[in-house]
């Protein structure tokens, strides 16, 4: 177990929300500046595809890999590691733009290696916050809340920063200030570890156990089996569709960064109400909210609204979005015994990006080979289906709805 401070035992939970917030800060202004880049240079929405694979595919391992990672290691040392690597990577990026060797496949070889170590670092802060939550006396369904506020937040400052910057200063400084980011993402581990007490060893679960855990509890799995298809459209969204939609319309980067931050703000809203009041929400109207918005979503770029209502139309999407978020990882992790979280978390993440890895180039190969608007039209009546099936499917007694009646009790096991 970790422990961080003598002075109060809400620091260990600030600071691990603190890193959380820059994290999601980077990545957001990530999910601009690379599709944009790599756009501007090659002008190909396949490439764009494949550096996006690229950036996706190594989690698939690494979650899987990261999971003994942060056993052997520890969670902090984990995620310190894990930092430090990434800024290495990413601080190689604007020297060799300024070098004048920044061909796609080349920077596609950082993002990939960069990648590899993203996963593990996510899942030690996540295995930390229910450990820190406790510290701080503060409901792990609220921890969560806050952390997908804080993702939604920086889904809003994120793309609009990225825009900005890249439109008035240009594609090196933009990588620059997210070399800076990095940065400080590694100051606010270091602290996190070197505040820290010698841990106590636990014992370690293999995978086949918390697989037999997983199969087991079909308050777990079935919850886990719902979210997956909402991932189709995860990752694709942001590094190949809406950038596709900019640049095919003769859009800048600034609207692509407004949209960015209409969707984070939405998200913002949805997982601040969550953290709020967890219990009035339950998982099957959430879901179908979460799908319904997803469709929503397409529909206004297929039907090349204004951008006024394309903009209130992804900030509305984004509510059930950022709440559902926070309600899956507080299912996984209160449903989750302690000695199984960390690959829990790795099957977890392993499925997730597997699906985005796999989407993020299929839809970039459909966008080059039938067109946008064909493309948008395949993913609508997809996620139309799944708005049905997620009605369909509703039960008496809802995931959520039983596991927060039960939310303080697990909590203080």
């Amino acid at each position: 177990m970790l422990l961080l401070t003598r002075k109060t035992n809400k620091t260990p939970l600030k600071l691990i929300l603190t890193t959380e917030a820059f994290s999601s800060l980077t990545n957001q202004f990530m999910q601009i500046l690379l599709p944009w880049y790599i756009l501007s240079t090659t002008g190909s929405v396949l490439w764009t595809g494949v550096v996006g694979f690229c950036a996706l595919l190594p989690n698939i391992f690494s979650s899987l890999f990261g999971a003994p990672v942060i056993d052997r290691l520890g969670r902090s040392k984990t995620m310190l590691s894990c930092e430090v690597i990434q800024l290495v990577l990413l601080g190689m990026i604007p020297v060799l733009i300024a070098c004048g060797r920044d061909w796609p496949w080349l920077i596609g070889m950082i993002i990939f290696l960069s990648s590899f170590f993203d996963a593990p670092g996510q899942m030690a802060r996540t295995a930390l916050s229910p450990t820190f939550s406790r510290y701080a006396d503060v409901p792990l369904s609220k921890t969560s809340g806050i952390i997908e506020a804080f993702d939604g937040i920086m889904t809003v400052v994120g793309p609009l920063l990225g825009g900005a910057i890249i439109a008035l200063y240009g594609l090196l400084a933009a990588w620059l200030v997210c070399v800076l980011f990095c940065l400080v993402i590694v100051t606010l581990c270091i602290i996190v570890f070197t505040n820290r007490r010698p841990r106590q060893l636990r014992p370690t679960a293999t995978y086949a156990q918390v697989w037999t855990n997983l199969k087991t509890d079909r308050s777990l799995w079935e919850p886990i089996l719902f979210t997956i298809p909402t991932f189709i459209l995860g990752q694709s969204w942001e590094l190949v569709v809406l950038p596709s939609y900019i640049y095919q319309h003769g859009f800048n980067s600034v609207y692509l960064g407004f949209l960015g931050a209409a969707f984070g703000l939405g998200a913002f809203a949805g997982a601040l109400f969550f953290a709020g009041s967890s219990k009035k929400f339950t998982f099957f109207t959430l879901l179908s909210l979460n799908y319904a918005g997803y469709l929503l979503s397409v529909l206004v770029l297929y039907f090349n609204l204004p951008t006024w209502a394309v903009l209130a139309a992804t900030a509305a999407c984004g509510i059930p979005f950022g709440a559902f978020g926070a309600m899956i990882i507080s299912i996984i992790l209160l449903r989750t015994p302690m000695e199984f979280r960390s690959k829990m978390l790795g099957l977890f993440a392993t499925a997730t990006y597997t699906v985005e890895s796999v989407c993020v180039l299929g839809i970039a190969a459909l966008i080059e080979l039938t067109g946008l608007q064909n493309t948008l039209l395949t993913v609508s009546i997809l996620f139309g289906i799944l708005v049905i099936i997620s009605i369909c499917a509703r039960r008496k007694e809802d995931f959520w709805a039983v596991l927060s009646s039960e939310n303080k009790k697990v909590f203080t096991k």
